[in-house]
């Protein structure tokens, strides 16, 4: 017989029946009073009831007159047209069948319907959230507490409804989530299906990660305030890759989402209520602090254990670096010092079988090695750089918290060869930059040169970093070399100002002066857009880092030479003047309203550092009763600890500094330096470094810094 418009067959032993109320869901959002009923009995086309025949003898009788009475010409098919509804069993359900006419008709019209409900969620978003815009550029630097977060509480399978409107909300509501399958409505997009039911669709979701909108949010906080975020990751590769189902081979592993979630929990209260430094002791300079179970540090966990598991399969090795390195960055926001270093050393073991300290054409010598890399080449040049920026950032992370100890670094920078990585802008769009035109980080005078076109502050960041390689292997090795008879590590003597039983002076080596004068250089070859970290209103964290770097470089080289008793001595001078530097561009941060809880993790080190030096002028200066020397420093020392504080209300790293500082201060200074921080202002240095240095006397004996540093942190100095 026919098959009445919209109907559905479905069976029961050998009869022929209709099932009417899937026919009425179809039209379950339109209004009550306007739908039409669309039961009624199994007839024919022409209205007639049917014998069930096939073709059924109504259908027999009209195509038997249509080609009797037809017009000369006309063309009638051989057998009368008739369309039966087909006869389900008991054992096997028929399954919906429809025209594509009216199948389409009810997708345009719930597509449409859709965009409605998105359009005024939009628009209510809009008004709610406080997110930067383009019209207010500076507000970008404001603290992210003003973010929207959503439950902290929420999980696979829960209904949060913040921020929907009511429309949408009474799709999330638990009666509708708990509907039988059989009654959804199977009209509903792929993509706004899996928002609204996630557990259907996403059956493999990992089971400790957070809510997939939960997710999602962290995952935008961590690309809108962390400074590396978009140079480990290509943002809108990422982001798309979200959209995927869990067993999609592009979607995000799991440890990935777990250590952003870790990392991520400092910029928003999403996750729960934040851990307050302040609460926990830290004694010792190693000690762990006993963190509780919050959210980051469950995250953290579980990133940790499943990382080992792909890591073990030999699965996602790339996206295992960058778990490895997201790890390194939440160990070293909490100082928790040994996961930090193990961490570290960790991401860049796995990152040399993989290639990516080295880059074509440098390889082994070794035969039986054809290939530096167990892992296919990349697809894509966004896939290539995203590699090369997993690996830079790693060797930053080793070499700046490595510059704060005594230990070996994790890579020889002997053992790299790779290029340094291409613009932002570069990036982002996936332009390939020829290698003919590219800088390779082991030609020296690369960290002095800055082509215009591949260089951005990144680039300078990076540079920055083997600045501190560089120190930290001459102070490191210069025993070592010097023992072996190394020419670049033997002291130059001087005999007109030295005796035959004196010291001979390091800095007097031809490695040292070339240190030293590679960084004096490196400080002024900056390109003229790149000379301002504060540029247009912003802050460019990564060309701030790479100014406190170069000040801080100069430190780290001088400061075991200075002595700060004679006026004539040069590093004494240099560390000062590099302190004060360093306070100038805190002044400057602190000018603006950028919430410096969002800089980067090696900052709070440098102004540590800047802090310490302070410190031992401020003693100085004691002991010779200078008591306008001791008023400006004892100001300028104040207002480094008074921005480490301000850093410790988002970042415990800084917390640790302010605390290693103030313990610090009074070894050095004595205990009338400690003294409350000044409410506010800026504190103007009266005097120049020169005349300072010329009014320290020579009384007191220098004090030997290691000695008290092991006392302040509760370390026995005897082996």
């Amino acid at each position: 017989m026919p098959k009445a418009p919209g109907s559905v067959g479905s069976g029961s032993g050998g009869a022929t029946v209709l099932k009417r109320n899937q026919v009425q869901n179809f039209f379950s959002f339109i209004p009550k009073n306007t739908q039409k009923p669309c039961c009624r009995p199994a007839i024919n086309a022409e209205g007639a009831n049917c014998d069930a025949r096939r073709p059924c003898s109504t259908c027999v009788r009209s195509h038997k007159h249509a080609r009797d009475h037809a017009q000369p010409g006309a063309n009638l098919p051989e057998r009368p047209e008739c369309t039966f509804d087909e006869v389900a069993t008991t054992e096997t359900p028929s399954a919906p069948s429809d025209s594509p006419k009216n199948r389409f008709e009810r997708l345009e019209t719930r597509i449409k319907e859709l965009e409605a409900l998105l359009s005024q969620k939009e628009q209510t978003t809009s008004t709610d959230a406080n997110l930067p815009s383009s019209s207010a550029p500076s507000s970008i630097q404001n603290s992210p507490a003003s973010i929207q977060s959503v439950p902290s509480n929420s999980r696979p399978g829960s209904a949060s409804t913040m921020s929907f409107p009511s429309d949408l909300e009474s799709l999330l509501s638990p009666s509708n989530l708990d509907m039988n399958a059989q009654a959804r409505p199977l009209y509903l997009s792929c993509h706004f299906d899996s928002f609204l039911f996630p557990d259907v669709i996403w059956s493999h979701w990992p089971v400790n990660l957070p809510h997939p909108e939960l997710i999602r949010h962290l995952v935008d906080m961590f690309f809108l305030f962390h400074p590396h975020a978009s140079r480990l990751f290509h943002r809108g590769t990422f982001i798309a890759s979200l959209s995927y189902s869990p067993d999609h081979p592009d979607f995000p592993i799991a440890p990935v989402l777990h250590a952003i979630c870790a990392v991520s929990a400092i910029y928003t209260a999403a996750g729960g209520p934040r851990t307050n430094a302040a609460d926990f002791p830290y004694e010792g300079q190693f000690a762990q602090p006993d963190l509780p179970g919050t959210f980051a540090e469950q995250q953290a966990t579980h990133a940790k254990e499943t990382v080992e598991k792909y890591l073990t399969k030999g699965q996602h090795l790339v996206q295992c670096v960058q778990t490895y390195v997201l790890l390194t960055w939440y160990y070293w926001c909490h100082s928790k010092w040994v996961e930090l270093f193990t961490c570290s050393g960790q991401s860049l073991r796995v990152a040399i079988p993989l290639g990516l300290n080295i880059c074509p054409p440098f390889r082994s010598l070794h035969g039986s090695s054809p290939s530096m890399s167990i892992i296919p080449p990349p697809r894509t040049p966004i896939e290539d750089e995203t590699r090369r920026n997993t690996f830079w950032l790693a060797y930053a992370v080793d070499r700046q918290h490595g510059s704060g100890t005594g230990w070996a670094l994790s890579l020889d920078d002997d053992d790299i060869a790779q290029v340094f990585p291409v613009t932002m802008e570069q990036f982002e769009l996936g332009i390939p930059v020829n290698y003919n035109v590219r800088q390779w980080c082991h030609v020296r005078e690369a960290v002095l040169f800055h082509p215009p076109d591949i260089t951005d502050s990144f680039t300078l960041y990076i540079k920055s970093t083997m600045l501190l390689s560089f120190i930290k292997n001459f102070n490191h090795r210069y025993k070592i070399k010097s023992n072996l008879g190394d020419t670049r590590f033997v002291p130059v003597r001087n005999l007109a100002t030295q005796g035959y039983g004196d010291q001979p002076d390091i800095r007097s080596s031809p490695a040292f002066l070339e240190l030293d004068q590679l960084l004096v250089s490196f400080r002024s070859s900056f390109p003229s857009n790149l000379k301002d970290p504060f540029r247009n209103g912003l802050v460019d964290t990564h060309l701030y880092t790479t100014f406190l770097t170069a000040h801080v470089s100069i430190i780290l080289l001088h400061e075991p030479h200075a002595n700060v008793d004679r006026a004539n001595c040069t590093s004494a001078a240099k560390i000062l003047e590099s302190a004060r530097a360093i306070l100038e561009l805190i002044y400057a941060v602190w000018s603006t309203n950028y919430d410096i809880g969002l800089l980067d993790y090696f900052c709070p080190f440098c102004w540590y550092l800047a802090g310490q030096c302070f410190g031992r002028f401020l003693r100085a200066a004691q002991d010779a009763a200078c008591v306008q020397q001791i008023d400006t420093l004892r100001a300028e020392l104040d207002f480094v600890r008074m921005a480490l504080s301000k850093m410790a209300e988002r970042v415990p790293l800084s917390y640790r500094y302010h605390r290693m500082l103030d313990a610090c201060i009074p070894e050095v200074c004595g205990p009338a330096a400690v003294h409350s921080s000044p409410a506010g202002g800026r504190p103007v240095s009266a005097v120049a470094d020169r005349p300072l240095l010329a009014s320290v006397s020579q009384m007191s004996a220098n004090q030997p810094d290691m000695a008290y540093f092991l006392k302040i942190n509760n370390l026995d100095p005897q082996p």
